[in-house]
């Protein structure tokens, strides 16, 4: 137990120095000072003695095992006071940055004898992945009130923040539809003679007597028939590419700007774009893999057909974190072909700006002779720049700094040489996104609800 001075003890040590100065002067206080010195060390070794014989006090935090991005959590610190006495304490917790926006912390907290006390905060975590907490801790005044003991709470609470489901698992997703539509997406219908039945119609001359719903028909009173469709099983394979650029941050319009250090990055968008393809393509029917690859290429998820699989996406994606190092195309290409012999839909989410054209057409062109290929760039935000300085004002231009002229010349060049690429690509028979990161999620279901239903 470690032990420290309580302002009563720093107010009375301050006092006793007074005194010792004013007795320079003062002949009379001389004969206090060694007498109010030593009354005052006894005090603090007999509070030493009586605290350091008490029970410990018993500090833990309550944390939930997940969270989600920008969802709120409430967490829970219990003070267990076993003592005889009722204590008075200042409470400091130890929270990671981007979870909370202050530090909290609570002064003069008092606990009853043998009881507990309960005090909360809330957390919206900003960042994916393990965020883990330090040490929270408690200053116990003594018994005396002149020192105060620290008691610390266990270490190792943690929390495993993914991305945000909840549109996903709420009622609604039992009527996809309706989710899809919150999406902005809407798929056309496909009317057919197949086994999955769609909706209800009345009858016209020509229709099959047995397609006729006798019960619909006696509830309306007129003949009614059930429309099917064919329902085609594909097989989704979602790429995601964590490389370095991935983890530039791209804050979505209208996110707090003091607290732009924790901003969604440019794989925080790639994969809640996965994630709502990921259902788009179970409630479809259609057998969904994913792929994550930088110049390695992993496989977290294995072809699934089940809406219920949803779940192992967003396990599988809650720790995908960039790294320092560039996307390997070429390897992922063969990759791909080597796992995935049928034809399958590849979606591809990624930002290609500091790879080689021949390092990527060729492989993305290969790709595309075997499979069907959406393939997602992500701009990086400072184009978005580059095309806002463009529209700006023709003075404003011209009073620029040379650096600004210079800046906008270099990414000038480097946007030319994308859309070149992107072109290139469209000329393979690849379907090109070229997005901001924030709109990858819409633009991106569009596109697979537009080659996999038809356009709406």
């Amino acid at each position: 137990m470690k032990f420290s001075p309580d302002r009563m003890l720093i107010g009375c040590a301050s006092a006793w120095l007074v005194l010792s100065v004013l007795s320079v002067s003062i002949v009379a206080l001389r004969v206090l000072v060694p007498i109010a010195g030593g009354l005052l060390l006894a005090l603090v070794i007999v509070d030493l003695w009586m605290a350091s014989r008490e029970e410990t006090i018993r500090l833990e935090r309550v944390v939930p095992e997940k969270g989600a991005r920008e969802r709120s959590d409430e967490i829970v610190l219990r003070l267990n006071n076993p003592l005889s006495r009722a204590i008075v304490m200042d409470v400091r917790e130890s929270v990671p940055r981007d979870l909370v926006a202050v530090e909290p912390d609570w002064s003069e907290v008092r606990v009853a004898s043998g009881a507990t006390t309960r005090l909360s905060y809330e957390i919206r975590p900003r960042v994916r992945g393990r965020r883990e907490w330090g040490r929270a801790a408690a200053l116990v005044r003594s018994p005396l009130g002149l020192l105060r003991s620290r008691v610390e709470s266990p270490v190792g609470d943690s929390i495993l923040v993914q991305p945000e489901t909840r549109r996903y698992l709420r009622s609604e997703a039992l009527d996809p539809k309706r989710v899809l539509a919150e999406l902005g997406v809407r798929a056309k219908r496909m009317r057919g003679d197949g086994q999955e039945f769609e909706s209800l119609r009345e009858y016209v001359v020509g229709d099959e007597p047995r397609r006729i719903d006798w019960r619909a028909t006696a509830r309306r009173g007129r003949l009614i028939v059930r429309n099917h469709r064919h329902e085609e099983t594909r097989t989704i394979l979602l790429v995601v590419d964590r490389s370095r650029l991935m983890g530039a941050r791209a804050p979505r319009l209208g996110e707090e700007s003091t607290r732009e250090g924790f901003a969604a990055t440019k794989l925080d968008h790639a994969i809640d774009a996965t994630l709502a393809l990921a259902f788009a393509s179970l409630v479809a029917g259609d057998r969904v893999g994913l792929v994550v690859f930088d110049r390695g290429v992993t496989r977290p998820v294995s072809p699934v057909v089940h809406r219920a699989s949803l779940g192992l996406f967003v396990d599988a994606l809650s720790a995908v974190q960039s790294v320092s190092f560039e996307a390997d195309y070429r390897r992922l290409t063969r990759e791909i072909l080597g796992m995935q012999q049928k034809r399958a839909m590849v979606i591809v989410l990624t930002d290609f700006m500091e790879v080689d054209s021949d390092e990527l057409i060729r492989p993305m062109s290969l790709l595309a002779s075997r499979h069907e290929v959406i393939f997602v760039a992500l701009r990086e935000p400072i184009l978005e720049q580059l095309e806002d300085s463009g529209r700006r004002d023709p003075a404003e231009k011209a009073q620029a700094r040379p650096i600004e002229l210079y800046r906008r010349i270099v990414l000038a060049d480097l946007l030319r040489e994308r859309e070149g690429r992107l072109v290139t690509l469209r000329r393979q028979g690849i379907s090109v996104l070229d997005v901001p990161p924030s709109e990858a999620t819409a633009a991106s279901l569009n596109r697979y609800m537009e080659l996999r239903h038809g356009a709406a």
